[in-house]
């Protein structure tokens, strides 16, 4: 009846063996969707969404385009894509719904780059309670930076007060809003 340690050691063994523990990584939030609040006129509720091409807000003034399977893309009265469509009869007047949704809007700032300019446009935007949710810049040669922002505002007149603001900060050349993207249709 002698019991070696290597006996010991390996009834022991499992017994000592660290649980395994599945972590799972932390469920990160999807960005927000962006829902419309446009009403279709003429029609009950149906389903809209904005276009990408021209990032409409409240206070512009929006057609609908009846698309095949998608709902209604709601697009800016001007929009390039919207002016040049062949088939008018998918066209439908819409108007805006009640506030209180966020639109996505990018800007182009131009301005002559100096230490803390990002600094003073991030305040300017914060001191209009707008939310910056994506920000990229390019330096070009001549010392002038540009500054691409993908802002969430209430509507037009947010917007507006915005860049007039924005327009105002030391150096800034010019403010604009981009009103076309990359996809040529909704």
């Amino acid at each position: 009846g002698e019991i070696s340690t290597h006996q010991i050691a390996t009834k022991l063994a499992p017994l000592l063996q660290p649980e395994e523990v599945t972590v799972e990584p932390p469920e990160v939030p999807a960005r927000a969707t962006y829902t419309t609040s446009v009403h279709v006129l003429g029609t009950g509720d149906l389903l809209t969404r904005l276009s990408r091409c021209c990032n409409p807000v409240p206070g512009d003034d929006i057609l609908g385009y009846v698309t095949r399977g998608e709902g209604v893309a709601i697009h800016r009265s001007d929009c390039r894509n919207i002016l040049n469509e062949d088939e008018r009869e998918r066209l439908v007047d819409v108007e805006w719904g009640p506030r209180g949704h966020l639109y996505p809007v990018a800007v182009h700032i131009e301005a002559w780059d100096r230490v803390g300019l990002l600094r003073d446009v991030s305040t300017m935007v914060a001191e209009e309670r707008v939310n910056m949710v994506g920000v990229h810049t390019q330096e070009h040669e001549d010392g002038v930076i540009t500054i691409s922002v993908t802002l969430e505002t209430t509507g037009i007149e947010q917007l507006t007060r915005l860049l007039s603001k924005l327009e105002a900060i030391r150096g800034v050349l010019s403010v604009r809003r981009r009103l076309e993207g990359t996809r040529k249709k909704a």
